[in-house]
């Protein structure tokens, strides 16, 4: 944190810059439209001559926020009064690679065998089971993860920078021991110095709550085999009281579901001290951990795998605490997942942080032969944090919960997409192109092929580079990108011709790009002015808004071409080159044919992590033919880019 005084603060653009864009924006979502474009234009010119009483509200505003004119109201709008399931809507997960000495694996009933229907999605079976590669695994990421959590507080973590300089590190800060709350309306979060000094970590087993000492009283770090014998302790204890049938009622289903439900839950649960003291211990601890009894089948099912991370792949919502920031997966087999809540901080801080865990935790070979050793002086506690004297009207919130979390999981459809024909090395030598503007268009043109029109898309713009910076949007969409998904559906167009149009709006998204990362986006600084009229109140100098004014403004808000383009059927996300995650995916925000992608490209292949709703569901959504349509186009381009640039299909830019 050394370098934050040195970082300036998120600007706020000039008003007619962003109207500008934004006009410019639009032009191919009204898609041939004249109407409609001349009408948002019209809206458009009148807002401009008022909204500058707006923009000074804001530039006032901006002066009394500790870090961020943004930050308050981005924490409210775009996560904590969500009220839906956070369930696959708005937490993201993340699939591990699987560990290739893994030992003591279960076995399918009836495994799936090339050429059945079900091969490609794969199956997960509940072994009703634990195992001890899963709890030996579980371990060793436990540690590896506060090796990181030790890097972030004693200030050791190298500060992110870019060529334009430092990074804010505030989000790294905002992982661990950082809880939601459901409250009715709009939730809370909470994380302050008891949290991040806390000694404990959650473990979650057949819905059952324990907490676990990581440290000792000194603050000394617990060592593996005391962690071992710790969670081999707690899965025995859940094993006999399920045979007993002396298991708590699942409140962890809870907070997978609606969360004005869980709040009614939620205060009903803490009238009871014994109740309120599990809710507390939950969220002291620094993190998450579940241990599932499922598999995955066959071994290495991606698919599979990440439907289990982001779900519970038997009994949807169950063993998961939804509300942590950091919350790890181990199934029966020892596969390993996260699951992160996505208000604190966004999906990139916590990955830098799991590919560094899971990296450092993959040279240490969990051997069948190799074990910890306990202390002699050890003896293993079970902290089990119970929810008694639950009253009816929690079990049957329980139950709607269940329900509703089922058929959430019921419409998901998820798969990994991986091209393993080129990535990065490629593209940049023989497509001449960036790698991430590339991606970009290849996913909007299996868009455009498939429903027959333009996606108005959503891609993620880090704003980092400022204080407590989060992130912007990039409206991919462009009028240079448009023109390439035509061209490249116009039979007449040569390769040249399709290659060309490829390369004009890769050079579009570039700025696009730079633009948003600049904090000179649209959408967040229309946000601001939005909020400036509903919420700020008026400066002391300004004339008050007229009758005709307010409805130029509101005309503005509420054009059906504004709503239009922010539908973003096409939501985003790039990560790093991560080659120990699998599998990384997110929800899609748009229910109606629309698709959630969170894409990696690596030097030899892409991968993209895909989410969309079932067919009848999404009205057409079809994440299968997707699939089929992205791998189609990939190929296209290839040849295309090097009949361009003379490359021969047969030399080594294949790198």
């Amino acid at each position: 944190m050394s370098e934050q005084d040195k970082l300036p603060r998120l600007p706020i653009p000039p008003l007619r810059q962003t109207i500008s864009k934004y006009l410019e924006s639009i032009v191919p979502v009204a898609n041939d439209d004249i109407a409609a474009l001349a009408e948002t234009n019209r809206r458009a010119s009148h807002f401009l001559k008022v909204a500058e009483r707006l923009q000074h509200r804001l530039t006032e505003y901006e002066k009394t926020q500790p870090y961020s004119w943004l930050e308050k109201w981005w924490f409210e709008l775009a996560y904590l009064s969500w009220r839906e399931s956070l369930c696959i809507n708005s937490n993201y997960w993340i699939a591990f690679a699987d560990d290739p000495n893994a030992y003591g694996l279960a076995k399918a009933p009836e495994q799936l065998q090339p050429g059945h229907p079900d091969i490609h999605e794969g199956k997960v079976w509940d072994s009703g089971e634990y195992s001890e590669f899963q709890v030996r695994r579980a371990v060793k990421f436990i540690q590896k993860t506060l090796d990181y959590k030790e890097l972030i507080a004693d200030g050791r973590l190298p500060i992110d920078r870019t060529r334009a300089g430092p990074l804010c590190m505030h989000q790294y800060h905002c992982m661990f021991g950082m809880t939601r709350i459901p409250r009715m309306g709009c939730d809370e979060l909470r994380q302050d110095a008891s949290t991040l000094a806390s000694r404990t970590i959650t473990v979650i087993a057949d819905d059952q709550i324990y907490s676990v000492d990581v440290y000792d009283s000194a603050g000394h770090r617990r060592p593996d085999g005391e962690l071992e014998a710790e969670l081999r302790a707690i899965v025995a204890d859940v094993t006999e009281r399920r045979a007993l049938g002396d298991l708590d009622p699942a409140v962890t289903v809870l907070t997978a579901g609606h969360r004005d439900r869980w709040s009614v839950a939620y205060e009903q649960l803490e009238k009871q001290p014994a109740n309120h003291a599990t809710l507390m211990a939950i969220q002291h601890s620094l993190l998450a951990v579940s241990l599932d009894t499922t598999f995955s089948d066959p071994p290495g099912s991606i698919t599979a795998h990440q439907r289990n991370m982001k779900c519970h792949g038997t009994q949807p919502g169950h063993n998961r605490w939804y509300d942590k920031c950091v919350s790890y997966v181990f199934d029966r087999n020892g596969t390993a997942g996260y699951l992160g809540e996505h208000s604190p901080c966004d999906a990139l801080i916590p990955a830098f942080m799991i590919e560094y865990v899971a990296k450092n935790a993959a040279p240490e070979n969990i051997g069948i032969y190799s074990h910890n050793p306990t202390s002699s002086t050890h003896h293993a506690h079970v902290r089990r944090l119970r929810f008694t004297d639950v009253g009816l009207s929690v079990l049957q919130l329980i139950k709607e919960a269940e329900k509703e979390v089922e058929q959430t999981a019921k419409d998901s459809d998820s798969r990994q997409i991986r091209f393993e024909n080129y990535g990065s090395d490629w593209i940049k030598r023989a497509a001449k192109v960036g790698p991430d503007a590339f991606a970009q268009l290849a996913m909007q043109l299996a868009y455009y092929r498939i429903h027959g029109t333009f996606a108005s898309v959503y891609e993620t713009a880090s704003t980092r580079q400022f204080l407590h910076g989060r992130t912007e949007t990039v409206r991919s969409l462009s009028v240079e990108s448009a023109d390439f998904m035509r061209t490249m559906s116009d039979p007449a167009s040569s390769s040249r011709d399709k290659y060309e149009a490829l390369v004009r709006a890769a050079n579009k998204h570039q700025i696009l790009l730079r633009d948003a990362s600049s904090g000179n986006g649209v959408d967040r600084h229309l946000l601001g002015l939005r909020m400036a009229y509903h919420r700020l109140q008026p400066l002391p100098s300004e004339a008050p808004f007229s009758d005709a004014e307010k409805t130029a403004i509101e005309d503005f808000f509420s054009d059906p071409i504004l709503a239009k383009s922010t539908t973003f059927q096409l939501s985003t996300s790039g990560l790093f080159p991560a080659y120990y995650l699998s599998h990384t995916g997110f929800g899609c925000v748009v229910a109606e044919r629309g698709y959630g992608i969170n894409y990696i490209i690596e030097p030899k292949r892409i991968k993209f992590g895909t989410e969309g709703k079932t067919f009848k569901v999404g009205n057409g959504t079809d994440v299968d033919r997707f699939e089929t349509t992205l791998r189609q186009i990939l190929a296209e381009l290839k040849v295309i880019c090097e009949q361009s640039n003379e490359i021969s299909a047969g030399d080594s830019s294949r790198l």
